[in-house]
């Protein structure tokens, strides 16, 4: 009963071990003890910030103007190239009298700006509705969305306040929590420094993860940019032999980029719900395993989509070669009907 009473009447991040002036061990460890709690402290802080600022920044309209600027310089870049490079397999396509190619060829040109307008266009619009679906899982997690729902597993209170024009995170660590609670037996005495050092541990796995998931979701952001700004490089090549391929790579990180970010925010979503009425050190781990997965989504992402696309080629291209495989066995077996049926009527 004492110590509880005692744990009450601590604060768990300002220890106070009531050490003798001349018990110099034990001042020690209350010093060590004071700057880990301060660390500890520090880092929910930071934690708030990256989880808050992780999945609620969005593309605004002046980062998608700076991106249409650079588009149009990229468009008179490659324009000059497309029609050499189209003026040249025209000419080859001529002397082979390949008139599928010369069309091909000639239409993939004259739509190349067009194409590429509109896939930047229909990438804009997709962005916005990836967040609004992002928006719609982060806001299903029952008291707050899916980034106070997520510290709140590892017993964190985010306390936002408005300075000016920028939102300062505030971390309060709720009683009761496996941080807190770690810090609260910590406060008993000098021999319990251990664990403000498992805490702090804790703390930093989280912070690591919090940060990775911040970072990648920024580099999402900066990669759907950059796309949409040299996108003429890309998808102006569309019509033009061998060079396709860039079109589809194109494709390939814009569609995975863009989902990366509703796929991240449900497998976070799924770990906190699956660990929010536990509290062990344990749950905190898979909490922060499933944030370091979030944040590999863009890399795993814009794989599925490459594989799904190629996985349809693949079965596209098996179709066609077994429809021209049937059209040559009936083709060759046509003369033999023909002879069988000719020796019948001889006889």
């Amino acid at each position: 009963m004492t110590n509880m009473i005692a744990l009450a009447a601590t604060d768990p991040f300002s220890p106070n071990y009531g050490c003798f002036v001349s018990d110099f061990g034990c001042q020690a460890s209350q010093t060590v003890a004071g700057f880990m709690a301060s660390t500890i402290k520090n880092l929910g802080d930071f934690i708030a910030t990256m989880i808050a600022g992780a999945f609620n920044t969005n593309i605004d309209q002046g980062s998608w103007n700076i991106a249409q600027s650079q588009f149009l310089f990229w468009i008179a870049v490659t324009a000059p190239i497309i029609l050499i490079i189209a003026l040249v397999q025209i000419g080859i396509a001529m002397i082979l009298q390949d008139w599928a190619r010369i069309g091909r060829t000639a239409a993939g040109a004259a739509l190349a700006i067009p194409f590429s307008a509109i896939c930047v266009w229909g990438m804009q619009k997709f962005s916005g509705i990836t967040d609004d679906i992002t928006r719609s899982l982060t806001t299903t997690v029952q008291g707050g969305d899916l980034g106070k729902g997520l510290l709140r597993v590892i017993g964190i209170l985010d306390l936002p306040k408005q300075t000016s024009n920028v939102v300062m995170h505030s971390a309060q660590f709720s009683q009761g929590g496996v941080i807190y609670t770690m810090a609260a037996q910590g406060a008993q005495g000098p021999n319990s420094v251990g664990e403000y050092v498992m805490a702090l541990l804790v703390v930093a796995l989280m912070m690591i993860a919090a940060v990775f998931l911040f970072i990648s979701m920024s580099i999402r952001e900066f990669g759907l940019l950059a796309l949409a700004a040299m996108a003429p490089v890309g998808l102006m090549m569309i019509g033009q032999p061998k060079l396709t391929a860039w079109a589809q790579r194109w494709m390939n990180l814009s569609v995975g980029l863009l989902i990366a970010k509703p796929l991240a925010a449900g497998v976070v979503l799924l770990a906190v719900e699956l660990t929010k009425s536990s509290l062990s050190v344990g749950v905190i781990l898979v909490a922060a395993g499933a944030v370091i997965a979030a944040s590999f989504s863009p890399l795993w992402a814009t794989k599925l989509v490459s594989f799904a696309g190629a996985e349809v080629g693949t079965a596209l291209h098996h179709r066609f070669s077994v429809r021209d495989q049937v059209s040559r066995a009936s083709t060759a077996a046509a003369p033999v009907r023909g002879a069988a049926r000719v020796i019948k009527v001889g006889r």
